[in-house]
């Protein structure tokens, strides 16, 4: 059985989380225009791979556990894949609306 990490490595994965933490708060504090969500997403998926690889322990997994993981990252990405098509192909159609009578 593989023995647990040492001390410091948990330290050191919780600086760099708060340290993400601290670049996801000054950027939503900057107006960076369409550049602010491609910046959002790339610290939120550092952040799940700081939490994949050292809290969870996929760095050190047996096989079975990494393609498990690497399967729920790729259906993962079809559901958004869909769900982003199915967002983008939308018309907007505005809703009928009529004032309320007597005011």
């Amino acid at each position: 059985m593989n023995s647990p990490p040492p001390v410091r490595v948990y330290i050191f994965t919780w600086l760099a989380l708060m340290a993400l933490l601290a670049g996801t708060f000054a950027l939503a504090h900057f107006h960076l225009g369409a550049a602010n969500t491609a910046v959002g997403l790339a610290i939120a998926a550092a952040k799940a791979v700081l939490v994949g690889l050292f809290f969870m322990h996929l760095r050190r997994a047996s096989a079975l556990v990494a393609v498990f993981a690497v399967a729920t990252i790729f259906w993962l990405a079809i559901l958004f894949g869909l769900s982003g098509t199915d967002y983008a192909t939308r018309q907007v159609t505005p809703a009928p609306w009529s004032a309320p009578e007597g005011h």
